[in-house]
């Protein structure tokens, strides 16, 4: 098997009895039903050994083995051809052509050389065809979503790359920084459903559960930024392309090679029945397409942000019940920031900010009052939760390889993994501020009354982490002049006489190279130097801004 194969082939084989739904063919008795149940029971899995090695089958039927049939076939092929009567049986083609499909049940056992069955109809050949073509199905609504999706997704850059973008700036987007998280995404496509580890499968461990499908960008395409909108469109164009050009090749290596890969994945009934949602229907192409579309569009917007000053501050509130939605909780109440972006969780509150250095300060990020609009549709509360999500998996550098797919799946359940891929781990990873209970950072800045209701100025955030130690990894994540952001916030504890002041911490330094930080006793040196400037109604501080 190919290299490029692999990966998907361990993914895929991590597959999940327990959202695999029942469904009747037209032979009688519930033994037919295509259950993993009736998988077990018929001990479908030893009768295909004997298929593919020569021996019995749990039905009594003696079968004479691949060796004995001349050139070398796939599996998939000889169950077809064999077990149907056909000369021809092919599940190679993508998308999904027709030619892999299964006989009515009764047509369905071991014929002779006359072309009569002999041995019929076979109960476990039903079930192993059924898994065959599920499977081939599966990969070939991958392969179709994502051409839909793609070109869906394609008619929405040049909007969003003059939307969110500064005015009359270039666009200036890294390729690498969307393309390489959408391979991840189809990794988790090709691992629907997902379960624990099989037995006679050596080992597909959360490192090869993490892989993707095998598709790594040229590094001449994944570390160039592009200018223009049509320039990028081409590169998401091309990526697509290997998509469906991977899919084709994992689907050739493993239902139309000479081995037994695919006796591998269909084992334990993995593939009894077809992928389905939890109300029952069976998700298909255009779902697929729906999901890349979404995805796509808010990894787009993502990337362009994370080009300026765009962060999420998260402000511990002591609230146990802080949750989406509910209603009365100390979260639900707090309107100490844009209420179109707060995410109630953790016992706190998340809200998204772009600071703008020169103007009145905390502000929306570009195009962020069109984000909920056509033709994105996006609610900003969606990109702070995931980008809050992605930050307690993994800090401020999230890598999408780095993460266990089986966990990620079954902590969100396919229905909302599929219908909400906005609020997916890893699809926002705008940087976090960690605030602790410094909620005075916050400001409301869609308020038409009280611009900050809690008595601050739009400032940056001047301390991240419990103690502020994460004050310089998150600056530098948002993009922000460590300097500036030095001098504004020693400014900002001079007026508020260190309000909300880091316990025990007589520094805070905001770059990982020490250059440029606030102490404690500045900010004290600076409070006593303060004079009333009544052409500014308020106290400023007369200080400089090195310490």
């Amino acid at each position: 098997m190919k290299a490029s194969a692999a990966p998907i082939l361990a993914i895929i084989v991590a597959t999940a009895a327990s959202v695999i739904t029942p469904r009747a063919v037209n032979c009688n008795g519930d033994a037919f039903d295509l259950t993993v149940e009736n998988w077990n029971k018929l001990r479908v899995d030893e009768s295909i050994r004997a298929f593919w090695d020569g021996g019995k089958d749990a039905e009594g039927v003696d079968w004479p083995g691949a060796d004995t049939y001349g050139n070398p076939r796939a599996f998939t092929t000889m169950l077809g051809t064999r077990l149907q009567n056909k000369g021809v049986w092919t599940c190679s083609g993508m998308p999904f052509d027709g030619r892999c499909d299964a006989e009515p049940c009764t047509e369905i056992g071991r014929y002779n050389k006359a072309g009569k069955m002999v041995d019929g109809p076979s109960r476990w050949g039903i079930f192993a065809l059924n898994s065959v073509i599920n499977l081939h199905r599966w990969l070939s609504d991958i392969w179709e979503g994502v051409d839909i999706g793609q070109k869906s997704a394609n008619s929405v850059v040049f909007s969003a790359a003059k939307d969110f973008v500064k005015p009359d700036e270039k666009l200036n987007v890294g390729a690498k920084s969307i393309l390489a998280g959408a391979s991840f995404l189809l990794g988790l496509l090709g691992a629907v459903p997902a379960t624990a580890v099989l037995t006679n499968v050596a080992n597909p461990s959360v490192g090869l559960l993490s892989a993707t499908l095998g598709i790594h960008l040229r590094s001449s395409i994944g570390e160039r930024n592009f200018e223009t909108a049509d320039a990028f469109s081409r590169v998401i164009e091309s990526f697509a392309q290997q998509t469906r050009d991977n899919l084709q090749e994992a689907n050739s290596e493993i239902l139309d090679s000479a081995n037994d890969f695919a006796l591998q994945v269909i084992s334990g009934g993995a593939w009894v029945d077809a992928p389905r949602f939890d109300s029952n229907k069976k998700i298909g192409a255009n779902d697929i397409a729906q999901f890349y579309k979404r995805n796509m569009i808010s990894r787009g917007i993502n990337a362009l942000w994370k080009q300026y000053n765009v962060y999420v501050y998260y402000t511990w509130l002591n609230d146990a019940g802080a949750k989406p939605g509910d209603p009365g909780t100390k979260c639900d109440l707090d309107r100490s920031g844009p209420q179109d972006s707060k995410y109630c969780a953790d016992e706190g509150v998340y809200y998204l900010y772009m600071y703008r250095a020169g103007r009145s300060g905390a502000d929306y990020p570009y195009g962020g009052a069109k984000l909920a609009a056509d033709p994105y549709n996006i609610n900003p509360i969606w990109a702070v939760e995931s980008s809050a999500r992605s930050f307690k998996a993994q800090g401020l550098n999230y890598d999408a390889e780095a993460t266990d797919l089986s966990k990620l799946l079954g902590a969100r359940g396919i229905d909302d993994y599929l219908n909400s891929p906005e609020r997916l781990e890893g699809t926002w990873t705008l940087p976090v501020c960690d605030g602790s209970s410094r909620g005075r950072f916050n400001v409301d800045y869609t308020s038409q009354k009280d611009y900050d209701l809690r008595g601050g100025r739009g400032e940056p955030p001047c301390a991240c982490g419990i103690d502020g130690r994460d004050t310089a990894t998150s600056i530098k994540a948002a993009n922000f002049n460590a300097e500036a952001v030095a001098a504004k916030c020693l400014v900002s504890w001079t007026e508020t006489k260190l309000d909300d002041w880091p316990a025990g911490v007589n520094r805070i330094t905001y770059d990982e190279d020490g250059k440029h930080f606030v102490t404690k006793k500045a900010v004290e040196n600076c409070i006593r130097n303060t004079h009333f400037n009544a052409a500014f109604g308020a106290a400023r501080p007369r200080c400089s801004k090195f310490n």
